[in-house]
C-alpha cells in the first residue's frame, strides 16, 4: 500500500472523508464519498485544483497516479472559479488521470487568468455537454443546473450538497458586463457549497474565494436555515474580504459566520510571510478568533501539513492534520537537493481533535494507516 492510499482510502465502510490538501498559496480538496457498504466503494471528487510547484506543495498529478488505478475513478471535478491557483495543472490531471464530470460556476475571466482557463474549457469540451453542470444557488439538496437549461437531481454516493451561490441572476448580470467588470466580481460570483453527511448531520462548508458582498447581498438571507456547519474551509485563503471590503472598510460583515457557528476553520494558505497577498490576513484571523476557538483553527501553512475530516454515518467527526503527503508528494528539499531538517521532524507529528463524539468509534488514526 502507497502513501495515497495509506492516508486517503478509510479502512471501514461509511465514512465521508474530506482531505484539504496543502498547496501552498492555493486551494485543493478531495472528497471521499461513501457509495454503499463496502469498504471499498467510494466515490472521488476533486474540488479546485492548485498545481504550482510551490514548497512543500503536494503535486496533485503525483499523488493521483499512485491513488487511482484505473483512468476515471475521478468521478468529478468542481471548480468554485477559475482563477488560476484554483484551477492551475486541471488539463495534466484530465489527461492522465480522467474524470467524468466538470460542475463550475460559468464564470469567464479575463488578464493574467486566461491562460490557465483555455485549460478549464478544454477539459469541459472533453467531458461534453451531458457531463457539463453549473453551480447555481438553490434551496433543493443534490440540485445542479445542466448546461441544456434544465434543473436535475445529481446524487454524490451516499453524502447530501446544496449549492448556495452563485445566484442565477448575479450570473446573468456579471457575463453580460465587460472583461475587466467580470474580473472584479468574480469572487461574487464564486462557488459555495455545503456537504452534509451521518445521523446526527454533519456538515462541510466549501467557499472558494467568495467575498463579503457574495455573503452580504446574495447567500446570508436567501439561505440563513442552510447556513449551519461544523467546518468552514476560510474564504479566499484567510483573506479579510470574507469580512470587509478592503482593510479600511470601517463596515466589518459578521452576519454569515454567525449563522454558520463553524466548530472547525481550515485555512488553506502558507505561512503569512510566504504569501504573495500577506494570507491568511491579521484581522481576518482576529475576527474568525470572536467565532470560532483557537483550538479549532487549522492553518495549514503554519508547520506546513494537509487537514483530513471524517464524518462517520453515526455523526462522529474527527478532525486529524497529516504530513506524510507533503513528505511523499510535496517539495520539502533544501538547497542542496536532500530533505531539510522541519520537513524531517514534522513527518512524524500529528495533530487530532475529536469534540464531536460519535456513538461508534473512529480508527485511533482515521486517515487508516
Amino acid at each position: 500500500m502507497n502513501v495515497a492510499e495509506k492516508i486517503i482510502k478509510p479502512a471501514r465502510a461509511g465514512i465521508f472523508r474530506t482531505v484539504f490538501l496543502y498547496t501552498g498559496q492555493g486551494d485543493a480538496t478531495l472528497l471521499v464519498i461513501p457509495n454503499g457498504n463496502g469498504v471499498d466503494d467510494y466515490k472521488f471528487v476533486l474540488i479546485d485544483s492548485d498545481r504550482d510547484f510551490e514548497k512543500d506543495e503536494v503535486d496533485l498529478l503525483s499523488m493521483f497516479k499512485d491513488l487511482f488505478v484505473e483512468k476515471g475513478e475521478l468521478e468529478t471535478f468542481i471548480n468554485t472559479h477559475p482563477h488560476n491557483d484554483h484551477i492551475g495543472g486541471i488539463r495534466e490531471i484530465y489527461d492522465e488521470i480522467g474524470f467524468k464530470q466538470v460542475w463550475h460556476a460559468n464564470h469567464k475571466p479575463g488578464g493574467k487568468h486566461k491562460d490557465k482557463y483555455k485549460d478549464l474549457k478544454y477539459v469541459i469540451d472533453k467531458v461534453g455537454k451531458n457531463n457539463e453542470f453549473h453551480l447555481l444557488g438553490t434551496n433543493d439538496q443534490n440540485k445542479l443546473h445542466k448546461v441544456n437549461g434544465d434543473d436535475v437531481i445529481q446524487k454524490l454516493g451516499d453524502i447530501d450538497y446544496i449549492v448556495l451561490s452563485p445566484a442565477e441572476y448575479l450570473c446573468e448580470d456579471i457575463n453580460d458586463e465587460d472583461a475587466e467588470a467580470r474580473n472584479k466580481r468574480i469572487h461574487e460570483q464564486c462557488g459555495v457549497i455545503k456537504f452534509s453527511f451521518g445521523n446526527p448531520v454533519r456538515s462541510i462548508m466549501i467557499t472558494g474565494d467568495s467575498d463579503k458582498i457574495a455573503w452580504k447581498d446574495h447567500i446570508t438571507e436567501y439561505h440563513k436555515e442552510k447556513l449551519p456547519a461544523d467546518v468552514l474551509h476560510a474564504s479566499h485563503h484567510g483573506s479579510r474580504t470574507f469580512f470587509k471590503d478592503n482593510e479600511d472598510d470601517e463596515y466589518v460583515y459578521e452576519v454569515h459566520i454567525e449563522e454558520i457557528k463553524p466548530v472547525y476553520l481550515i485555512i488553506s494558505a502558507p505561512k503569512q510571510a510566504d504569501s504573495s497577498h500577506g494570507h491568511p490576513h491579521d484581522d481576518a484571523m482576529d475576527l474568525y478568533k470572536k467565532h470560532i476557538d483557537e483550538d479549532g483553527i487549522f492553518h495549514m501553512g503554519s508547520e506546513p501539513y494537509s487537514v483530513i475530516v471524517d464524518i462517520d454515518i453515526n455523526g462522529g467527526l474527527e478532525v486529524t492534520t497529516d504530513t506524510e503527503l507533503i513528505a511523499e508528494y510535496g517539495g520539502g528539499k533544501d538547497d542542496d537537493g536532500g530533505e531539510d531538517d522541519e520537513s524531517k521532524n514534522e513527518s512524524d507529528r500529528m495533530r487530532s481533535i475529536n469534540i464531536i463524539p460519535s456513538t461508534t468509534r473512529i480508527d485511533e488514526k482515521p486517515m487508516g494507516a
